[in-house]
């Protein structure tokens, strides 16, 4: 796995190019080592790590096909050695003060290139797909287990702290962000922070929850209602869930991400609510919670087999109540696997 994914790196690296990476995320992707201090720095030909002494035991039982240094000064360590060269880094993860010093301190020709790493993190392996699959599987366990002991009266923070400790009961190293527990009105904000406001019979009770195992992610939304849905609930959650369908059933590998959204738009400009759905379609899921492919960044790229993505329409209307519907899924040659397949009906608490 360290090697594949370093010499995929390396196809892109020309002859004297040497590429510096700092993101610890793709540092992970690329070599598997998951320490909180990292430097890697990738030629054509080779590829070196450097970390700090409190991981040294670590990058060696993490990444034994690589040499690492050890020390604190990683450009330094990695770069004060080698001929002027063109060194390539990763600038979104740069400050400027930082990127000013590598300028000033060395004599190489340093240059910005965003997304290449995280393009090769897009297509998923099967090692990360089965992650995935893990997360997910936990994730909506604990939700089915959660969602049928809420009642009225609990607040928003205890139903959050039941859903993240369930989780971890059920294998999650940790919890994948931070859950949305959104009840009431309060479901109307796309991403509320839980409150202590206490759920009362008439709400909508909107849950977005995921887990995380060995750094994959898992991301899912559901909402219910508390006692019997009014008029617009009912409505509501159907044209959500309806243009979640919309969009799912447009998803192939090779289609367009702007015809997902299209598909997903007209169902909500049809029943009426696409004003009201004011945020991005969804995201690539893996090591990061939100990473590439975005819906509405990518226009006319397709989607790639083995992409994982979510799907996550909504629509809200202001001190009444909103409704999100998101799964997390898989697209391959048949089309997508639903890893987080929760039933879509208005479930009544």
């Amino acid at each position: 796995m360290t090697l594949e994914r370093i010499n995929r790196l390396q196809l892109q690296i020309k002859p004297g190019q040497y590429f510096y990476v700092t993101d610890l995320i793709n540092i992970r992707y690329l070599t598997g080592f998951t320490g909180s201090n990292a430097a890697l720095l990738v030629s054509d030909s080779n590829a070196i790590l450097a970390t700090d002494s409190r991981y040294e035991i670590q990058a060696a039982t993490q990444v034994p096909e690589l040499p690492a240094v050890i020390g604190r000064n990683f450009p330094e360590l990695l770069l004060s050695k080698l001929q002027k060269s063109e060194v390539l880094v990763e600038g979104a993860n740069l400050s400027i003060d930082v990127y000013q010093k590598l300028v000033t301190s060395f004599e190489h020709q340093f240059s910005s290139s965003v997304g290449v790493i995280e393009a090769l993190r897009v297509v998923k392996d099967d090692s990360e797909i089965e992650l995935i699959m893990q997360a997910c599987e936990i994730s909506t366990k604990a939700y089915q287990d959660v969602i049928e002991s809420v009642r009225v009266g609990q607040t928003e923070k205890f139903i959050r702290n039941a859903l993240e400790h369930r989780m971890r009961e059920y294998g999650a190293d940790d919890i994948a962000f931070a859950s949305i527990v959104a009840s009431g009105p309060n479901s109307a904000i796309p991403h509320h922070e839980p409150t202590d406001r206490e759920l009362q019979s008439g709400d909508f009770l909107k849950i977005d929850f995921g887990a995380k195992v060995d750094g994959y992610h898992a991301d899912c939304t559901r909402t219910a209602v508390v006692g019997k849905p009014s008029d617009w609930q009912a409505e509501l959650h159907s044209a959500v869930t309806s243009a979640q369908e919309a969009g799912r059933n447009t998803i192939q590998s090779g289609i367009q991400f702007t015809e997902v959204e299209k598909a997903v738009n007209q169902s909500l400009t049809d029943s009426g609510y696409r004003e009201h759905f004011t945020h991005g379609l969804g995201h690539g899921v893996g090591l990061a919670i939100h990473e590439d492919p975005f819906f509405g960044r990518v226009e006319a790229a397709k989607i790639a087999p083995n992409t994982v993505i979510t799907i996550e329409p909504g629509a809200y209307l202001k001190d009444k109540g909103g409704v999100r519907v998101e799964d997390t899924i898989v697209v391959n040659s048949e089309g997508y696997l639903n890893l987080t397949n929760l039933p879509y009906e208005l479930l009544e608490l």
